[in-house]
């Protein structure tokens, strides 16, 4: 795989801030690699999260994270103009998280408990989720809530985790979500409804004391 050429020596233009994903991505095809670290500042945050949530490693997102702008990198001149840079970026860093866990089998995951701070600066499931968002998370703010939150999702069968983290935590619609998992947005929703009453049913054994 090429190598990204050394980037940050040079100021980024500020009118570039302005500019959309696939505009830079143009940018980035036509040789003007500042585009490339713009873009890493755009979404480090994101799919650092993302990342997490679908690997439950904090370890290992920096390595996957960095190989996903490599391979961003790489398939520059194959990006399309006017594509969805989200949906395109999140089906890489997935379709490397799911190569990990096959070369991997099953290393076991590091409980929240253990960690002393996650990648970037959303570490736990209510980041970047709004208060008034229309999911199982909505009504619960006490931070004591948090840790449990994570290994409630930690325990939602994949299918269903993939759902929710693409639609609830990164805010993808339906469509992008489908992209990413190459299913139609319907069954996007499907699975979003279970992984929702998956975490319903976790976080209420939690309330009741069930898990602790």
């Amino acid at each position: 795989m090429p190598r990204p050429p050394d980037i940050g020596g040079e100021t980024i233009p500020i009118q570039w801030s302005q500019e959309s994903d696939a505009d830079l991505m143009e940018r980035l095809r036509r040789g003007e690699a500042r585009a490339l670290e713009l873009l890493i500042q755009r979404w480090s945050g994101r799919l650092s999260s993302f990342l997490y949530r679908l690997t439950g490693d904090a370890g290992a997102v920096e390595d996957l994270l960095q190989e996903t702008f490599l391979r961003v990198y790489a398939a520059r001149d194959s990006w399309q103009h006017g594509g969805n840079f989200s949906a395109w970026v999140h089906t890489i860093a997935r379709r490397l998280s799911m190569d990990r866990a096959r070369t991997r089998r099953r290393k076991p995951l590091h409980q929240a408990s253990d960690r002393a701070g996650g990648p970037g600066a959303t570490t736990t499931l209510l980041g970047k989720i709004p208060d008034d968002a229309p999911t199982p998370f909505a009504a619960l703010s006490r931070l004591e809530l948090l840790v449990k939150l994570d290994e409630a999702l930690r325990g939602v069968p994949e299918i269903y985790r993939e759902a929710v983290v693409l639609c609830d935590l990164q805010h993808l619609s339906y469509d992008e979500a489908g992209e990413v998992l190459g299913v139609p947005a319907k069954t996007v929703s499907s699975r979003l409804a279970r992984g929702r009453e998956h975490l319903r049913e976790a976080l209420k054994a939690y309330r009741s004391g069930a898990i602790g």
